[in-house]
């Protein structure tokens, strides 16, 4: 009989295969109707998703697990996620997890950052 993954089990797949670049792995975590809602967007479906985390995925330099903890189909996971033109960003995720699939995905960190990266990028060009 094939193990059961918890939902922190699911969950530290997820973000240490979004760490390093495996959308392959980022992928097979994700149920088919898979929401996701950062401060900067809210996707539905696992095709868009992966996309986006993807295109995000290629800033990201690496991520250190600080702390995961969750019940049977909840897990929050804190992390720092290394990005090469916005340092380190001080991230959370709470996934919910069914059937071994991510079903909803809810990101929050500190988007200062990034706007004063967009704010340069865009005075520049200006």
């Amino acid at each position: 009989m094939a193990e059961r993954r918890t939902a922190v089990d699911v969950a530290t797949v997820f973000i240490k295969a979004f760490g390093t670049g495996d959308m392959a792995t980022v992928t097979e975590c994700l149920a088919e109707d898979v929401v996701f809602q950062s401060p900067r967007v809210r996707l539905e479906g696992a095709e868009a998703v992966t996309a986006a985390i993807g295109r995000f995925a290629q800033v990201v330099t690496g991520v250190d697990i600080i702390a995961a903890l969750g019940d049977a189909e909840q897990a929050m996971v804190v992390y720092n996620m290394k990005t090469g033109p916005f340092g380190t960003l001080r991230t959370v995720d709470h996934l919910v997890v069914r059937d071994g699939k991510i079903i909803s995905d809810v990101v929050v960190f500190d988007t200062y950052e990034m706007r004063k990266a967009e704010e340069t990028q865009a005075s520049a060009a200006g």
